[in-house]
């Protein structure tokens, strides 16, 4: 009889305890894969989405939907009235937002999107150059390209890679938003057609808070990247050495950056911040000159020359991310936990402008090879 009990009494609990949550029928949800912001002549903003199409029947691989809406969620019910699928937020791989707009602050955008538990905070933000919805629309019709959604993704993964974008996802543009002392950073695409039609990295977004005050190419960004630690690996090429040092058809050396060590410290001296960043970067000569063995002097001039480039381009950074007021590498934060009394006497987006930087690079060529 006990044990009847306590079954009866498992079977009533277990019935009241289990959740419950609307059906959602797969082959019903028009999966958004893409959103796309800029802004417009009014006050509302111009949101696009791209949605994919798993009718082949259909002629194009995305339904692109898009209209002003002032808020995310206004943009979403007006898409439901308009597509043949109930539109849901979960699948998002990209949220693509023109640098115009960008410029007067998106963190208002983040919060909307981080709020609702169905989008994704592994979605990649992305800075345009240019409108995403022209972007989305173009690529419609690049019929050697995959979806959108999934070109842009592997585009941008293997930029990653290569260290010419930095990683930014919605978590982590979030989470150094609010982190006193550094400031988020976030890769940026442009359409072209000049190269073979496409989408293009360009470089990389500098952002004081949440505004984007300042652009990088991507030649300077792996070395941004190599400062904060970030660096994963790239491809250099140096137009430094002089031409007698290089064959008629040769107009530079290629260098394959594979290992970085940074090593940073941060000294309140006369209350004025000064950072020593230290970059060794152990390297292959990828290209330069052919049916050549290099002795132990010529291959430390070539050291000698390109470590002095990329100082001189790690220099030009540091400036530039002082004359704009962004801080991606994180002194501030350092400041902030190293040396809280002076982080407290501050305004820090002020005396980020006084920082003097002292940037070591050495650069040391483990492998050269031979051709014959």
């Amino acid at each position: 009889m006990k044990k009847t009990i306590i079954f009866l009494l498992t079977i009533i609990m277990t019935i009241n305890l289990s959740g419950c949550w609307d059906q959602k029928i797969y082959e019903k949800s028009g999966f958004v894969l893409q959103v796309g912001f800029e802004s417009t002549s009014t006050k509302d903003m111009l949101i696009s989405f791209t949605i994919p199409v798993v009718d082949l029947t259909a002629k194009e691989r995305t339904e692109l939907i898009y209209s002003n809406a002032g808020m995310l969620r206004e943009f979403r019910e007006k898409a439901r009235k308009t597509s043949a699928k109930v539109v849901e937020g979960g699948k998002i791989q990209q949220f693509l937002i023109e640098d115009s707009l960008a410029s007067k602050g998106i963190n208002n955008l983040i919060e909307v999107i981080e709020r609702d538990s169905t989008d994704p905070p592994t979605a990649f933000v992305l800075i345009t150059e240019g409108s995403p919805k022209e972007m989305l629309e173009a690529l419609q019709g690049f019929g050697d390209k995959p979806l959108p959604a999934f070109y842009i993704h592997d585009l941008i993964r293997s930029n990653i890679k290569s260290s010419y974008v930095p990683e930014t996802k919605i978590f982590q543009f979030s989470t150094l938003y609010f982190a006193p002392g550094i400031d988020p950073v976030a890769p940026i695409i442009k359409l072209q057609t000049d190269k073979g039609k496409g989408v293009e990295v360009t470089g990389t977004a500098l952002f004081s808070g949440d505004k984007l005050v300042g652009k990088i190419d991507t030649k300077e960004t792996p070395f941004l990247l190599a400062m904060m630690g970030k660096m994963k690996g790239t491809v250099f090429v140096s137009k430094r050495l002089q031409e007698k040092e290089l064959e008629n058809n040769k107009k530079g050396c290629a260098l394959n950056i594979n290992k970085v060590k940074r090593k940073l410290s941060v000294e309140i001296l006369d209350n004025k911040p000064i950072v020593n960043i230290s970059l060794n970067l152990n390297a292959t000569v990828a290209e330069f000159k052919w049916n050549e063995m290099y002795d132990s002097d010529f291959q430390q001039h070539i050291e000698e020359v390109i470590s002095a480039e990329i100082k001189e381009i790690c220099e030009k950074v540091l400036k530039y991310t002082q004359e704009v007021g962004s801080d991606p590498i994180g002194i501030g934060d350092i400041i902030r936990a190293k040396h809280n009394n002076y982080w407290k006497t501050v305004n820090w987006e002020n005396a980020y402008k006084d920082v003097v930087f002292d940037v070591n690079v050495n650069v040391n060529i483990s492998n050269h090879g031979v051709i014959r």
